[in-house]
């Protein structure tokens, strides 16, 4: 028995160690984040972005519970009450003593009755009370409730749109920065071998000190680009990372070139799609259908309600569920006056309708200029991409044929710096303009409400 004790405790002390190594790994694999390409970080964003999460939980969660809210009103409501009354009132008394139905002749006499001394009563109640009409007040508050959850769910789904389109152009900025990091290092290494070279003829008298200064110069430039292009890296990062929903501490291995898959289409398309598509466009409609149920519950205070009541009760000496009553029956109320509520509760809710339909027909104006904004934007980046590229291969050329002059001492150092800083500086710009072709692709599909994971490729 004893070594077989002494086996269980092994057994256990090796068990508990593999669990725990197993939670270790779980844990360092669940916080173990690989992401290096846009569709990745776009996934990541909807899943993790906090305040995707924070609205998906003030408005939708909220509006789903008003929803079960407005239906419960359909429902019975069920009570149960119980307490205890100790009296000496002459009616309370004779009506306890019927509810016990403990009276007795002996109860009938004067004296007893005009001093009766105090009674106990226990008394236990259950009702139900069921609504059975009230003006219309109960279908147009589930209506107002399903039209206000709609809109919900359509301004979370356009904030998910934002949430994507954030993501592609803080990837895009840091795929940006990373390759103009890689260009000004090539440019500062072909800035030291130019002020080096320059040296090494100053030092043989065929140029003067000018031109080593001037290559310092370029040099001295070089290197600032480059530690801006570092900085911006820098800042692109902590901004996807925030975007995402990551941890600053958390690492990124950004690797793939973003790339969305969308189809060319006019001006008046993209319009006609937006007035069409665009969820927050349709959340305002469904809030002003809202409204218009709230008009109809505003109405039904003018009109009666009708209910069901049924109870049953228990009235005793002692603590007991004894001498049971029953009770059934229909109520009617309505108010005749309440001081001029009701009257101004209905132009509240006029003044909301009239409000709502002014501001979709805003709204569709604005929604108008975005996408014609964005649409002119892709036209013009798209025209710009081209226009660097060429101008990159010109540059290119002219540095060398500057190159070339200058070997043959046809040309200054200067010349050439300048065709080298023009080659600089448009690459940069070439960067930049092939990347900004993808974050107008992703404005104009946000604009015309249609961005979502299904376009990055």
């Amino acid at each position: 028995m004893f070594v077989r004790a002494n086996i269980l405790d092994n057994y256990n002390l090796v068990m508990s160690k593999m669990l725990l190594m197993v939670l270790l790994m779980t844990a360092g694999a669940a916080n173990a984040v690989e992401i290096s390409s846009l569709r990745q970080s776009v996934d990541y964003a909807v899943s993790h972005n906090r305040l995707l999460a924070a609205d998906h939980s003030n408005t939708v969660e909220q509006s789903r519970a008003g929803q079960d809210l407005a239906t419960s009103q359909f429902m019975p409501r069920l009570g149960l009450s119980t307490g205890v009354v100790r009296t000496d009132s002459p009616g309370s008394y004779f009506a306890t003593k019927l509810n016990q139905q403990r009276v007795s002749a002996a109860d009938f006499n004067p004296t007893v009755i005009n001093n009766p001394g105090y009674i106990n009563n226990y008394q236990t109640r259950l009702e139900v009370n069921m609504p059975i009409y009230r003006g219309g007040a109960l279908w147009a508050g589930k209506k107002q409730s399903d039209h206000h959850a709609g809109s919900a769910v359509l301004n979370h789904s356009y904030m998910q749109q934002q949430i994507i389109f954030q993501t592609i152009h803080a990837y895009a900025q840091t795929r940006q920065t990373q390759v103009a990091i890689h260009a000004m290092e090539a440019a500062v290494n072909a800035a030291e071998k130019r002020h080096k070279d320059t040296q090494a003829l100053h030092d043989r008298g065929v140029l003067i000190d000018s031109d080593v200064m001037d290559a310092q110069v370029h040099l001295l430039r070089s290197q600032l680009k480059r530690k801006q292009a570092k900085h911006a890296y820098a800042r692109a990062t902590e901004q996807l990372q925030r975007v995402m929903g990551l941890e600053s501490d958390s690492s990124l291995a950004i690797e793939g070139d973003p790339h969305l898959v969308v189809t060319q289409s006019s001006l008046d398309e993209a319009l006609q799609q937006a007035l069409t598509m665009r969820p927050d466009l349709k959340a305002m409609q469904e809030a002003y259908q809202a409204s218009q149920a709230g008009v109809d519950l505003s109405r039904a205070a003018f009109l009666p309600r009708v209910d069901l009541v049924a109870g049953q009760e228990w009235n005793a000496s002692t603590p007991a569920l004894k001498n049971r009553n029953s009770m059934i029956g229909a109520t009617i109320s309505m108010n005749l006056f309440s001081g001029g509520s009701d009257k101004a509760e209905l132009r509240v809710s006029h003044a909301k309708q009239l409000g709502l339909e002014l501001q979709i027909s805003d709204h569709k104006q604005q929604i108008h200029n975005e996408v014609a904004h964005a649409w002119r934007m892709l036209d013009e980046s798209r025209s710009r991409d081209a226009s660097e590229a060429e101008a990159l291969k010109q540059s290119e050329e002219s540095l060398r044929i500057k190159s070339l002059r200058f070997a043959q001492g046809l040309a200054k150092t200067s010349d050439l710096l300048d065709a080298q800083l023009q080659v600089d500086t448009t690459r940069l710009s070439s960067i930049q303009a092939r990347y900004d072709v993808t974050i107008a692709q992703a404005a104009l599909q946000l604009a015309v409400g249609a961005l979502n994971e299904e376009v990055i490729r």
